[in-house]
């Protein structure tokens, strides 16, 4: 009886503790990243395609499953194969690999890297080395092989459309084929959803199939077996291939539970409320994949869920008439505002009237058509193209409303980011205000909006400058604020035709220091480590742009000359070099800015200079290019921060940008030593984004020490 009473009165902490062992043990089985002493060593791996390749410039990118390798590897690989054959999902391949420690960029905002492999159990990354020992050692088999199959036959019958992403999305759950461009517009609209299969997609096909199969077991059934229970046993195992095809992602597993649920009181006449199967699926999922909730589509799926089953239920009834649809749309979109600003600094401002259209066109026309295409590819092939071709005429009537409303939606959010505080407290006054009438006091609801409509902003004081040298892999990036005035210097590499350092994480650390404007960019000269993330972000920022190579960047942009002087806020700014066009050539071209704050503290930013351009401001400046934080020419390499430089700077503090694990060997041991002899050194692989406050004093802070995780790889 004693335990019993003490189990009722505890059990809260009781499942608490159960589930955080639960997640312990989860990550102690699963998660085995790389150590540190293989990486960049070559490996042979036995092994199988986890999902989808996708096609890249010049190979391919798959998750790999180990099976077999010759030295205790993590179970779960991300690699890249340059030149390689075509890939398909459940493939078994033997296979020559350099492999490395998951790492990613470490910076006050943007995509969180290590995180994601993290969630996934991705214990390495890497790529297919040049081998005779890579072959093919099984075909995929089994539903791997039907998704293949079913993909490969839809990118044939839609070859050419540029639509042929989305209905292999709304199919198979396979999102590699949406350009960045169609992203955007789904972004801009809020409409990213309808391109992963969720519980509109399942609950159509279970509806579809529940009411088909009543009738034909009504008509033809013999069994001792009611037809409800027939229809109900379709509707799940329809579901069930459904999200099969789909790869069981995660809101097919929500949907599926909740579906079951759903079935299960219905056949046996018990009463099941809408929050038991909510609740029953968000234990599911948990228990099958505890690190689920480290990622936003976790709690988006969630969050929207439970704001419909609010909603409807408390507020709005059921609503039948097109106004109610709308309605619904609205509420849904005011429901999940505080989260997309605070994760993506997004919000579509037109996602009510593109889901209002968006919405029954695809989940009742189009995706019928592409399942439909699906089941009768078997056996005739010729009607599911058809079917194919049909519904992705109809995906292109709903792309045209989507790409004009986005027109008109640039979807940013205006203000600074919120707090996460500010976010739940959004989130509880927006509860209240859709609560029914009835309740006393659903005016305090507005007052909890304030916080997310009036978030602190932190400003550099007039006179005070703060200088973020971002994290952007091999490359160079620098945010520079004064208390109104913004400046970049140089923009970081661009990596591939989806991700550049500009747009992906130049701008959304901008959004998250509440910056809606640059005055000046800045880019020391036309190397693509510099350059490359600068149509990236003047697409977010439209600013001026001053440059040492004008010719290199294909852009209007002024050119950097020394003399330039400015005050921004107390703060002074002055370009040093280059003098004239001829003053050097390729690095010894680039743009030198020094930055001086009011009490007298500076930083020096030399690009890419080189010994000879360091011995030419050297002769020309002498002691005025003394500062005491000095951000490492080139890299680190050693070909530059000749003695002479570094003496007539005399930095207290060294700043080194450069790539984890780079083929350049940045920053080199001996020129890493030159500068312990002069001061503090501090490099971007160990720190992550640097950032330092300049006025009478310096103060330095360091982004991976401050934000350590579980998953954070150590320096």
């Amino acid at each position: 009886m004693t335990g019993a009473f003490a189990w009722r009165r505890w059990w809260p902490g009781w499942w608490l503790g159960a589930g955080f062992l639960w997640v312990w043990l989860f990550v102690a089985v699963h998660w085995h990243p790389l150590e540190p002493p293989r990486s960049g060593k070559d490996w042979q791996v036995q092994g199988q395609i986890v999902d989808f390749p996708v096609r890249r410039a010049g190979g391919w990118r798959f998750d790999f499953r180990v099976m077999y390798a010759d030295a205790p590897l993590p179970r779960r690989l991300r690699l890249s194969w340059y030149g390689g054959p075509p890939l398909h999902v459940g493939e078994v391949w033997q296979l020559t690999v350099r492999l490395k420690s998951p790492r990613g960029f470490h910076n006050p905002s943007g995509f969180d890297y290590e995180r994601w492999l993290f969630a996934r159990g991705i214990g390495a990354t890497g790529y297919v080395r040049r081998s005779d020992g890579n072959r093919l050692l099984e075909p995929p088999r089994g539903i791997d092989a039907l998704r293949g199959r079913l993909a490969a036959a839809i990118a044939r019958s839609l070859d050419g459309s540029s639509r042929s992403g989305l209905v292999r999305a709304l199919a198979l759950g396979a999102r590699d084929g949406i350009s960045p461009a169609q992203w955007q517009v789904l972004r801009r609209t809020g409409t990213a959803h309808l391109v992963a299969i969720s519980g509109l997609h399942i609950g159509l096909v279970a509806g579809s199939l529940l009411g088909l199969g009543r009738r034909l077991w009504l008509r033809f059934g013999t069994w001792r077996l009611g037809a409800d229970t027939a229809g109900a046993a379709l509707a799940l195992l329809g579901a069930l291939g459904y999200s099969a095809l789909a790869g069981f992602s995660l809101p097919t597993q929500r949907a599926l539970i909740m579906l079951a649920t759903a079935l299960a009181a219905w056949v046996w006449r018990r009463h099941a409320s809408p929050w038991q199967g909510y609740s029953l699926a968000l234990i599911g999922v948990c228990l099958r994949d505890p690190l689920a909730p480290l990622g936003s589509g976790f709690w988006l799926s969630f969050a929207a869920v439970a704001w419909i089953l609010f909603v409807v239920a408390n507020r709005l009834g059921r609503p039948r008439r097109w106004m109610g649809v709308l309605k619904v749309q609205a509420m849904l979109w005011l429901g999940m505002a505080p989260l997309l600003i605070y994760g993506f600094h997004q919000i579509g401002w037109s996602a009510p009237l593109a889901n209002l259209v968006a919405i029954p066109l695809v989940g009742f026309v189009a995706v019928p058509l592409i399942l439909a295409g699906c089941l009768v590819w078997w056996f005739w092939p010729d009607a599911a193209q058809a079917l194919w071709h049909w519904a992705e005429g109809v995906l292109g009537g709903v792309w045209a409303w989507l790409a004009w409303l986005a027109q008109w939606s640039a979807g940013e959010w205006p203000l600074p980011a919120p707090t996460l505080i500010g976010v739940v407290l959004a989130s509880v006054g927006l509860g209240l205000l859709a609560a029914p009438r009835g309740l006393p006091g659903r005016w305090l609801g507005a007052l909890l909006l304030l916080p997310l409509l009036f978030p602190p902003a932190e400003r550099p004081r007039p006179g005070q400058v703060w200088f973020t040298l971002l994290d952007v892999g091999q490359g160079l990036a620098v945010v520079v604020e004064t208390s109104r005035h913004v400046l970049v210097y140089d923009t970081g590499p661009r990596f591939s035709d989806r991700f550049d350092a500009g747009s992906d994480i130049v701008a959304p650390f901008l959004y998250r220091r509440g910056r809606r404007h640059v005055d000046l960019v800045v880019v020391s000269h036309g190397d693509g480590d510099h350059r490359g993330g600068l149509a990236g972000l003047l697409r977010r920022f439209p600013s001026p742009v001053v440059t040492s190579d004008p010719e290199a960047l294909g852009l209007p942009a002024a050119e950097c000359r020394a003399g330039r002087v400015w005050r921004w806020d107390g703060v002074e700014f002055e370009l040093l070099w280059p003098v004239s066009r001829g003053s050097g050539g390729g690095n010894d071209r680039s743009c030198v800015l020094k930055i001086t704050a009011a009490g007298g503290a500076s930083v020096l930013l030399p690009g890419d200079l080189e010994a000879g351009g360091e011995a030419a401001l050297v002769a020309r400046y002498g002691t005025r290019l003394a500062a005491r934080v000095l951000v490492a020419p080139h890299h680190g390499s050693r070909t530059s921060s000749t003695p002479a430089f570094l003496d007539a700077v005399g930095p207290e503090l060294i700043l080194v940008a450069a790539g984890h694990g780079n083929r350049f060997g940045f920053p080199h041991p001996e020129v890493v030593a030159r500068y312990r002899r002069r001061g503090r050194v501090l490099t971007t692989v160990a720190a992550g984004a640097i950032q330092v406050r300049l006025d009478r004093t310096v103060q330095v802070r360091s982004w991976r020490s401050e934000d350590r995780h579980l998953w954070s790889m150590p320096p």
